[in-house]
């Protein structure tokens, strides 16, 4: 079992998450996270050869999130991580890509997208979410990326965090 100490951005102000009423904490609307996350990987098959010395592999994981600060974001959630690995052994070097869906206990969900990329930070976005986690897309660098992915399909894209609240049944 791998334990990975991760601080992801949220997004911008662009992509705020909001809370419904049920929700004790309110939502920050940006700024760090503090995550541990504990990864149990689910037998694949081995690495593909694909030219060249590099291999390819698909990487499914069952995941486990909890906030350190104990905000409701990515805090006691499960999830499933569903990647891809471009491995080039002769460089030393490795690229993931893929994304990653976390459960509440009350069936609401956050999706997030990742990458790492050679000698760069992890790079982790929380694209979007259901029930008591919304979208605010308040521009077309945050909208279409949801959109060309089909997950405005699965929630509602809000132009501003307070609109996002209302919808939600959440004061301002």
């Amino acid at each position: 079992m791998a334990i990975l100490h991760a601080n992801l951005a949220l997004l911008s102000v662009a992509s705020v998450l909001a809370t419904t009423s049920v929700q004790a904490q309110s939502m920050p609307p940006e700024g760090p996270v503090s995550v541990i996350f504990t990864a149990t990987p689910i037998p694949a098959p081995k690495p593909m050869a694909i030219g060249g010395g590099r291999e390819f592999a698909v990487m499914n994981q069952a995941m486990a999130a909890s906030n350190e600060a104990g905000n409701p974001v990515l805090n006691n959630m499960g999830g499933r991580c569903q990647l891809s690995r471009l491995t080039d052994p002769s460089a030393k070097t490795a690229e993931i890509h893929g994304f990653c869906t976390y459960v509440d206990k009350d069936g609401d969900q956050l999706f997030e997208q990742c990458d790492w990329m050679p000698a760069s930070p992890n790079n982790c976005n929380i694209t979007g979410g259901t029930g008591k986690f919304a979208v605010v897309a308040s521009g077309p660098a945050t909208a279409r990326p949801i959109q060309l992915t089909k997950l405005d399909e699965f929630l509602a894209l809000y132009q501003t965090a307070d609109e996002a609240l209302a919808a939600l049944g959440t004061q301002p």
